[in-house]
């Protein structure tokens, strides 16, 4: 039986991101969620990690700050993207193409495209994550980086379908 433990920094990651969208006004109602989601944000999560092992093993396992903005942002266009499959009834296939260089192509609904385009959600999260991991780097140093990382960027996607449901139901 697998043992179960409450880690406290990936709790405080979840947070980071949580605190950054209600800086950004971006929490105004209840969260929104959707079974349909949850089952995209794994298929999507076991894609990007087993991408990243793959980039690691043949990159080493440090990451760029560029390459952590570009994750945030990458999840930001995946949500935006499950949304309208969600919407249109359309099953999810998610190309990685951008995860890791800042190219992130969105293909997505327009008025949630043009909302997602003018947000800084995704820029400040990876700020916000940055300068948390960079201020707690002593109380970190037991815990995968990646399983931190990968936290705040579910945390990241699950705020930013949020988001997107809401641009869709306002419209």
């Amino acid at each position: 039986m697998a043992e179960f433990i409450t880690s406290l920094p990936a709790q405080a990651a979840a947070r980071c991101i949580i605190d950054t969208a209600r800086s950004l006004n971006l929490l105004n109602s209840p969260v929104t969620v959707a079974p349909q989601l949850a089952e995209t944000e794994k298929i999507l999560f076991v894609q990007m990690l087993a991408a990243l092992d793959e980039y690691r093993k043949m990159h080493g396992d440090d990451l760029q700050a560029d390459q952590i903005s570009s994750l945030f942002t990458f999840v930001f266009a995946k949500a935006a993207e499950a949304v309208t499959n969600m919407y249109n009834h359309k099953e999810d296939k998610f190309d990685l193409t951008g995860m890791l260089d800042g190219r992130v192509p969105i293909y997505a609904d327009d008025s949630i495209t043009a909302e997602f385009k003018a947000s800084p959600f995704p820029f400040t999260c990876a700020e916000n994550y940055l300068q948390w991991v960079e201020n707690d780097a002593a109380y970190l140093t037991d815990i995968d980086p990646v399983l931190l990382l990968f936290e705040a960027l579910k945390w990241c996607f699950r705020l930013s379908c949020h988001l997107a449901i809401t641009v869709v139901e306002n419209k």
